[in-house]
């Protein structure tokens, strides 16, 4: 219950802050889709980097470390590194296009944004497969919970901000 209580202090953080955003941002002029890319960008970046950086910290170190070791990623201090690195690197790179949106335009911008949509959504899939490998419990996961619901909803996040994206770059 405890650990329960701290991941919703978490992302009611996220939404907290994501909220007053929207607030500030609903008054730049941008387009309604530049708008909602804008917001989904500040969102899984923050929720992202968030969760990255908590694995820094118990207890989310240790269910993280037995995650990656109950399901048997290969490389399990490679694994480890990698989707910690691979979630703080996303959560930055979103977190600075929503800060810099009128900034990074053009074709490299594209092309980081393009790069970054891919990186969550394979650290979503692996997620996934880790919530549903039959050796790991409940109780090492987020929310204590098999189903990989959250997982689910930030991969399809990702992919409909990619997509947001492409649609204001091509309007």
């Amino acid at each position: 219950m405890d650990q329960l209580l701290k991941e919703l202090s978490l992302i009611g953080g996220v939404a907290a802050v994501t909220l007053v955003s929207y607030l500030v941002m609903r008054r730049s002029g941008a387009s309604r889709t530049a708008n909602a890319n804008r917001l989904l960008s500040g969102l899984l970046g923050a929720f992202l980097l968030l969760g990255g950086v908590a694995k820094f910290f118990l207890p989310f170190t240790d269910m993280f470390a037995q995650q990656i070791a109950l399901s048997r990623l290969p490389f399990p201090a490679l694994s480890a590194f990698a989707g910690q690195a691979g979630e703080i690197t996303a959560g930055i790179i979103l977190l600075g296009f929503f800060i810099g949106w009128q900034r990074l335009q053009g074709p490299i911008s594209d092309l980081i944004f393009a790069l970054t949509t891919l990186l969550v959504v394979i650290i979503m899939l692996v997620a996934v497969y880790v919530h549903l490998h039959p050796d790991v419990p409940a109780e090492v996961l987020p929310f204590q919970s098999k189903p990989p619901v959250l997982t689910v909803i930030i991969m399809a996040l990702a992919i409909l901000n990619g997509w947001l994206r492409r649609k204001t770059r091509l309007s």
